[in-house]
């Protein structure tokens, strides 16, 4: 055969193009790796680790300022709603109680009913009126009666399981003597010249 009788097209197939000639296979870069990590990444876990820090740390102020109620609330279970001395062993447990929130100036002066009053302040409002009336009865030489005593265990309890701050009570010149004797006091008058 003659060269010149060839297919011209296969002519070019036969000759490489010397500008493919240099040409390579395509090569893949490297996967991305997962480090390091965008700063996006970063913020996101730093403030994660803020907020779990900062939830550890409310948890446990949390349960060491309620530790107090949870330690009366054992031995508030032990005592007997049918003693005669129940009432003034609830009242003491109250007011052991309160006092290790509150300092003892402003907790210890409390009695009748500037103490009904404060204790009423931290129970829920269908309940307020009646710790009062039978806490005083701790003084009287007749005992509650089955009914009372059991619905001063449950006025008791759920004080105990309230979870709201105990607040310092408010001073009204009724319940604070300084106060109401500065009051009842005449003003000085002036020096007659």
């Amino acid at each position: 055969m003659n060269p010149q009788t060839l297919n011209p097209a296969l002519d070019k197939a036969a000759t490489p193009n010397p500008a493919l000639a240099d040409l390579q296979d395509i090569i893949l870069p490297d996967p991305i790796g997962a480090w390091p990590w965008a700063i996006g990444y970063w913020l996101a876990l730093a403030i994660l680790l803020v907020l779990l820090i900062a939830a550890i740390l409310w948890l446990k102020k949390r349960a060491a300022y309620l530790a107090p109620k949870k330690a009366a609330q054992g031995l508030f279970a032990a005592l007997d709603p049918h003693w005669s001395q129940y009432p003034s062993d609830v009242n003491q447990l109250l007011k052991r109680t309160a006092l290790s929130y509150l300092p003892r100036e402003v907790i210890a002066k409390l009695d009748g009913p500037a103490w009904a009053t404060w204790l009423d302040s931290h129970l829920p409002a269908k309940q307020r009126g009646r710790i009062g009336p039978l806490l005083e009865k701790r003084h009287q030489a007749k005992p509650l009666s089955a009914e009372e005593a059991l619905e001063l265990q449950a006025l008791a309890r759920s004080w105990f399981a309230s979870k709201a701050k105990l607040s310092a009570p408010i001073m009204h010149a009724a319940t604070n003597p300084a106060t109401s004797a500065a009051l009842t006091q005449a003003p000085a008058k002036p020096a007659e010249e």
